[in-house]
């Protein structure tokens, strides 16, 4: 294995400026991403944090998980009052989901380990699920590239019909129904020495959980199984309790924050950023999750009662401090003030983030603030693109380069070899053919417009028809000389498949269960094996 950086242009504006520095975005966090981890140590260690009742919580659910031996050692190392940790997080996926997850957990294990190499101290790498999420409809599918033209989508046809108002974590997982999923996915994967291994590894994975965060937690321990991965599920209801004093601070600042993100947004957009979020003076930033109706978006209405969106319940402030006390299980963050409970229940060093979680962070600085907390340094994640032998020797046979492809895909090399190749010729043919027909045709137009209005109709449908037929014979030309030269076409279009598939990075849409089964699961091994520098961001693993 070979991994060589490569520069690739940001996401979007926003995230290219923080890269680059500008003081126009970097005054939006309250660290530089990679410069301030000894003042950020310093300023963490000096904070009170409950971590007898953390490692508590996390030893208990990461042993649920059958987390591996490395795991429950981090824990441990969590109540040395010196430690701190590396975050990130993302929705649990069916399989992991894309490959960015992966890649989002490699880039935590490799900035903990080298932070705890240049201070010293004990840095943990965890992992946040976002448990209370229920979009499953995103979550509850993988791509893989199956095919000459397209990426085949595998979508798990979920009984739960009410999957769209529940967390996932709350989600019952019928194990007959996702044993014939994964079946069904096998089946589209090409035959290679490690897929009886990734089979049954899943297997093992799958008839051990007992819903679908269970299911991503052991599949990624089983994936993660030396490196000391700590994972915490922001949906369960022991990890909850722990939240209580954050989510009455939450309630009785409520006003501040929202006017806080509310009026960094307006700054954002008076600089011609694109906003990844939207925010209210009325945004509760709270969910409710009621037994019936699921997760409930919470507002706050003239009379300060807290209310659904759609005002399917309400609560007094009182009402819900008192549910925040008693059944905090009950409550879950937004997307402002999810950050803010992360930076409360841990001593961050350090939040991973990808594009776009960097660019909704520009606007919560000024919400921290409110609830007395800084935000911590935001790193970018890392990224990868897998390189296999024969995509590169492609890649030189059309002497084109990886970044090329990777940012353009091939439709102009595509373009261009069609054209030398007579491709245009038949367009040109057939169109100055069908010009030709309509002037030749034109007098049986004329003399059917003096007949009467039925004739006349008749004529232009049986022009209609004729040009039917010469854009029948352009079809089928393109199509034999797309058969003639099949063997360049397919070769190129496995370029686009390999490297921009979809229009975009691999990351975006492979599943990891692609690579997995060429390479086996040592491929993550040999990953996190590599140091990889932070600031470069995009490799090219060969």
């Amino acid at each position: 294995m070979q991994i060589n950086s490569l520069t690739l242009p940001a996401a979007n504006r926003l995230v290219a400026d923080y890269k680059n520095e500008e003081t126009n975005i970097t005054d939006m966090f309250d660290y530089h991403p990679y410069k301030d981890f000894y003042k950020r140590v310093q300023d963490v260690t000096e904070r009170d944090f409950n971590r007898s009742s953390l490692t508590d919580v996390l030893h208990t659910l990461n042993k649920e998980w059958g987390a591996p031996e490395e795991t429950l050692k981090q824990i441990e190392r969590l109540n040395d009052e010196q430690s701190t940790v590396v975050i990130g997080g993302q929705q649990a996926g069916l399989l992991t989901g894309p490959i960015y997850t992966i890649n989002k957990i490699i880039s935590i294990l490799e900035l903990a380990k080298q932070q705890e190499k240049a201070l010293e101290k004990p840095v943990i790498p965890v992992f946040w699920i976002a448990g209370e999420d229920h979009d499953f409809e995103e979550v509850n599918h993988i791509y893989c590239p199956t095919g000459d033209k397209d990426f085949q989508k595998r979508k798990l046809k979920t009984k739960n019909i009410d999957a769209g108002k529940k967390a996932v974590s709350e989600l019952e997982m019928n194990k007959k129904e996702l044993s014939e999923w994964v079946e069904s996915v096998f089946e589209t994967l090409p035959e290679t020495a490690h897929t009886k291994d990734i089979y049954a590894l899943i297997q093992e994975v799958q008839d051990q959980a007992s819903n679908f965060i269970d299911f991503f937690a052991r599949l990624i321990f089983a994936l993660f199984p030396t490196q000391g991965i700590v994972l915490v599920d922001s949906g369960n209801a022991a990890f909850r309790k722990l939240e209580t004093g954050c989510f009455l601070e939450m309630i009785q600042k409520r006003p501040q924050i929202s006017a806080a993100v509310a009026d960094t947004l307006n700054k954002l957009e008076t600089m011609d950023y694109p906003l990844a979020i939207e925010a209210d003076m009325s945004d509760g930033n709270l969910f409710y999750h009621d037994e019936m109706q699921g997760r409930i978006l919470l507002k706050v209405d003239e009379s300060g009662n807290w209310i659904g969106k759609q005002q399917e319940i309400s609560f007094t402030e009182k009402e819900l401090q008192d549910v925040a006390s008693n059944e905090p299980w009950k409550l879950s963050n937004n997307v402002v003030t999810r950050p803010m409970m992360q930076e409360y229940m841990f001593p961050t060093l350090a939040f991973i983030a990808g594009p776009g979680e960097i660019a909704y962070w520009a606007a919560l600085k000024s919400g921290f603030h409110v609830m007395n907390l800084q935000m911590p340094p935001v790193v970018p994640r890392l990224s990868f693109t897998f390189l296999d032998a024969s995509t590169k020797k492609l890649i030189s046979k059309y002497q084109l380069t990886v970044k090329d492809v990777i940012l353009n895909g091939v439709q102009s090399t595509v373009d261009d070899y069609m054209e030398a190749n007579g491709s245009r010729e038949i367009d040109q043919v057939t169109t100055d053919v069908a010009e030709k027909m309509k002037d030749i045709h034109q007098p049986i137009r004329d003399m059917a417009a003096e007949m009467g209005d039925d004739i006349q109709a008749l004529s232009e449908k049986n022009l209609a028809y004729l040009l039917d037929n010469i854009q029948f014979m352009n079809k089928r030309f393109h199509k034999e000389f797309e058969k003639k030269h099949s063997k360049v076409l397919h070769e190129l279009n496995q370029l686009e498949l390999v490297l921009h598939p979809h229009g975009g990075l691999q990351e975006r849409v492979w599943n990891p269960l692609f690579l997995l089964n060429h390479y086996g699961t040592e491929l993550i091994s040999q990953l996190t094996s590599f140091s990889l520098d932070m600031e470069k961001g995009h490799w090219v693993v060969e």
